[in-house]
């Protein structure tokens, strides 16, 4: 199973695919920095704007770089919070829409959950 994840709670914009058998399999990630830097930090509206701009073709860039089709991805996770309210709703948009038109499952995650169980996501996993 092939999911395609969607980052957009701030002011970054990240892709990335993950293979339940061979695990992260591509991601890419395209900084705001530039953006942001002249106003001493994340300005919200600026944040939404770029996610617009750029999530789409970094998902069309992540695939055609995997090798893969629209039809090998078998559902679509997107951060569904907490982060800035704008740059959310571009990610579940995004998401949401791309599983509509590929007839496959959306997933809103957590943010914070995300950070918590990403370890486990390591060939190594953690000890408790």
């Amino acid at each position: 199973m092939k999911i395609l994840g969607i980052e957009t709670s701030c002011d970054e914009t990240g892709v990335a695919i993950y293979d339940s058998n061979e695990g992260l399999i591509g991601n890419l990630v395209h900084s705001q920095i530039d953006v942001h830097a002249p106003y001493g930090g994340v300005v919200p509206e600026l944040a939404s704007r770029d996610h617009v701009r750029k999530t789409i073709p970094l998902i069309k860039q992540l695939l055609e770089e995997q090798g893969l089709q629209e039809s090998d991805i078998d559902g679509v996770a997107y951060t569904r919070g907490p982060g800035l309210v704008g740059a959310l709703l571009v990610g579940a948009a995004v998401g949401r829409s791309i599983a509509w038109a590929w007839n496959v499952p959306a997933i809103g995650i957590h943010h914070m959950e995300g950070h918590l169980l990403a370890p486990l996501l390591e060939s190594r996993q953690p000890e408790f």
